[in-house]
């Protein structure tokens, strides 16, 4: 009863802090609109291209250039004020997925069209995108952190929950019309942030070292922490493994004409195992050995992936097929807010308020470095190891990754939030 009255008065005080409603708003918006517009632009690219190997490289190609402004991106944010840059990022937003609405509309839409949209919008994405996340520890307290991240993630699985099916419903209506609602959604969320009154105190000096040194500054934060490198380097082969698992799945049933919806409710069923995720971190956030607590999280990860590779076989219908790949992805929704709310508010907790932009980008970048090749390896491997082949090829890197969080003593160690004042990155 105890935990139950502290966590809901640890969210009565979120949404009592200044400014929090509305940068909830904002950045709710935002992601409902990614979430709305992730299964279209898939879709979209197959029917234009025909091809999974071309639609494979589309998100791949967005992901490098979201990736590649990120490098800078972070710099920029903690240079400038983020309530802007949250406008800004929203506005191209509306440009870019409005204008794909237009296009689909007017049946002008070309793979070469889709490729350039996509490929700017998250570009822009991810040079401005770190702003909101900067923002919220000029918000709340430091301690509140884990608690506030799980939150944030029960959020998002809550909307990923509508986003995936919602989007693949509304794009069997009308190819344009979940574009269109992105666009209102992005619309939303700079109305929103212009609301945003940021504290003085949040306001850059007027004097601070050059951009060079700003960025230099925040990359060698990280670069320098044993602890980190580590957990960068783990992160990223671990998130090229489950988003390849991820693409495997949705590119696997385009191919066997599998309707939207179904395809869509792939991505809910890992939402909504992510939303009791989510309300479990929230409990766990404050009791259990972060360290500990990572570790099973790695393993618990694997073993979810283990069945598929008994799905779609020559003696396994495809309805038995979908709903085996059904239940083994979406339990492997439930570790992932632990994991976001545990590491990584212990990384941002002990990162000072000034550097939020540039240690999130440092942190995220090398991370998902690889899993940007994630879309196009999984399109690749398909036609050559059929399904159990790809899922194989990905299960091992997700293998690969919990030996490397098994050997680190320095991740095991990692206390509980009442001992992190104490302890070293």
């Amino acid at each position: 009863m105890g935990a139950v009255t502290e966590t809901s008065a640890a969210r009565r005080s979120f949404w009592r802090a200044p400014n929090y409603a509305a940068w909830f708003t904002a950045d709710t918006a935002s992601a409902a609109g990614g979430s709305l517009r992730a299964l279209a632009v898939s879709l979209a690219g197959y029917a234009v291209s025909g091809s999974t190997a071309a639609a494979g490289w589309l998100g791949t190609a967005a992901l490098i250039a979201q990736q590649a402004a990120s490098v800078f991106g972070g710099t920029f944010v903690d240079r400038h004020e983020r309530r802007t840059l949250i406008v800004v990022n929203a506005a191209v937003g509306v440009c870019a997925w409005g204008s794909v609405a237009a296009l689909l509309t007017a049946r002008m839409l070309t793979y070469p069209l889709l490729l350039v949209i996509a490929t700017l919008g998250s570009a822009v994405s991810g040079f401005l995108g770190s702003a909101t996340d900067a923002m919220l520890r000029s918000i709340i307290g430091v301690r509140d952190y884990p608690k506030a991240l799980s939150l944030n993630r029960g959020r998002d699985a809550t909307i990923n929950i509508a986003g995936n099916p919602v989007g693949g419903f509304l794009y069997g209506v009308a190819p344009w019309l979940p574009f269109l609602v992105t666009a209102c959604l992005y619309a939303l969320s700079g109305a929103a942030a212009r609301r945003i009154r940021a504290p003085r105190k949040a306001h850059a000096p007027t004097a601070r070292p050059s951009f060079f040194g700003d960025f230099v500054s925040g990359w060698s934060w990280s670069l320098h922490k044993p602890l980190l490198v580590t957990v960068i380097i783990a992160a990223a082969v671990l998130n090229y493994g489950i988003n390849g698992v991820e693409y495997a799945i949705q590119l696997h049933l385009m191919q066997l004409d599998t309707s939207a919806t179904l395809i869509g409710a792939i991505g809910s069923g890992i939402a909504a195992t992510m939303l009791v995720g989510a309300f479990a971190a929230a409990r766990l956030s404050d009791r259990v050995p972060v360290g500990g607590c990572i570790c099973v999280s790695f393993v618990f990860l694997c073993v979810c992936v283990a069945p598929m590779l008994f799905a779609y076989g020559p003696s396994v219908s495809r309805g038995a097929s979908y709903a085996l790949v059904f239940v083994a992805n979406a339990v492997m929704g439930l570790p992932f807010p632990i994991i976001d709310a545990l590491l990584l508010g212990f990384v941002y907790a002990k990162a000072p308020t000034s550097m939020q932009g540039r240690i999130a980008v440092s942190l995220t970048v090398p991370a998902q470095a690889l899993s940007a090749f994630s879309s196009a390896s999984a399109g690749a491997l398909l036609p050559v190891l059929g399904f159990r082949g790809t899922i194989a090829v990905f299960l091992a890197t997700l293998a690969l990754s919990t030996v490397m969080v098994l050997c680190s003593a320095r991740i095991r160690r990692i206390p509980r939030v009442d001992g992190w004042d104490t302890a070293e990155l």
